[in-house]
């Protein structure tokens, strides 16, 4: 499912795929959405409805925490083109890597992650959905 459509080939898929493979399982949550709020693509395992506008703006921002699905995450680096956030009390990192224009990719991955590996892969899914979405 791609903004309501059904197609084959989903780019966001196939790269949300790719991450959680490459992190070893450790990415269990993936989503697009763009700096005004707007949720292109989510798995099913989460929502970021209420909190995409705030997570982009987190990185614009340079926040020193940023807030998802009412968990708060503190973060550990963040660039203008990335944030990568833990959870102080064990439930996970999250990751925010822009694609291109306003779109970014946003993952959450388990607690026993490596914030920095992730990083990695979710920044070459993000790379891998430049002109695809």
């Amino acid at each position: 499912m791609f903004n309501g459509v059904n197609i084959m080939g989903d780019p966001v898929m196939d790269s949300y795929t790719k991450a959680y493979n490459d992190s070893g399982k450790m990415i269990q949550a993936f989503g697009v959405i763009t700096g005004g709020g707007q949720v292109l693509w989510q798995s099913d395992n989460w929502d970021l409805s209420a909190d995409a506008k705030s997570l982009v703006s987190a990185v614009t921002s340079r926040a020193a925490s940023v807030i998802q699905n009412e968990v708060k995450y503190s973060t550990l680096r963040t660039s203008p083109e990335s944030l990568v956030a833990r959870n102080t009390g064990g439930n996970g990192t999250l990751v925010l890597a822009k694609i291109e224009g306003d779109k970014w990719v946003v993952a959450w991955a388990a607690k026993d992650a490596a914030p920095d590996g992730i990083y990695v892969d979710v920044d070459r899914a993000a790379k891998s959905l430049k002109g695809k979405i």
